[in-house]
């Protein structure tokens, strides 16, 4: 077990503001992954395209075909190996999205209430830290989520590839999906 190294990220979104705190004692090759992705500006101008209402927020999509091919292992990044899940799953957990065994990648999801706290069961599923509560972090995925009722897009998980092989553009129809703007260690 790795010891605990506290990283916080606070990202800037057209929904609020949030900083996520990653323990990576709880996922030390997500945790790794994670800080490499925000390093290199991955998560800029990314879509939250998967927004599951009582359930899951999703990003990770990178903004041009050109960002995703450097972490997609579709095109040759190499996947993270599954790790145990040492946290219960609640409202604000951080964890990558997957497909399968050893699939974790580039794209997050962030938990809700109440279907949130069912995850876990899956070997992608392993959370690497939480959203901070204290300055109001959780209000912004609130936003999220009412942003998104209020547009009527309902989930837009089947853009994902699209999203992949064009960018952002592929969302044109949706003007209303929010964004990150941008995000950064703190």
């Amino acid at each position: 077990i790795c010891p605990s190294e506290i990283h916080r990220i606070r990202f800037s979104t057209t929904a609020g503001d949030f900083t996520i705190r990653l323990d990576r004692a709880l996922s030390p090759s997500g945790v790794t992954r994670f800080l490499e992705l925000v390093d290199d500006g991955f998560f800029t101008n990314q879509l939250f395209y998967r927004v599951d209402p009582g359930f899951v927020i999703q990003f990770g999509v990178a903004a041009t075909p050109e960002m995703q091919s450097r972490w997609d292992p579709h095109v040759g990044a190499a996947p993270l190996p599954d790790e145990p899940n040492r946290q219960q799953f609640r409202a604000g957990s951080v964890s990558f999205a997957g497909s399968g065994f050893n699939s974790r990648s580039c794209q997050i999801f962030m938990a809700l209430e109440p279907d949130g706290a069912t995850l876990g069961s899956a070997l992608h599923e392993t959370v690497l830290g939480n959203i901070e509560t204290e300055d109001g972090g959780m209000l912004a995925l609130e936003n999220i989520v009412r942003n998104r009722e209020e547009a009527q897009y309902g989930d837009l998980l089947n853009m994902q590839g699209s999203i992949m092989r064009e960018g952002n553009s592929a969302m044109d129809a949706y003007p209303g999906v929010d964004r990150i703007i941008a995000c950064g260690r703190i």
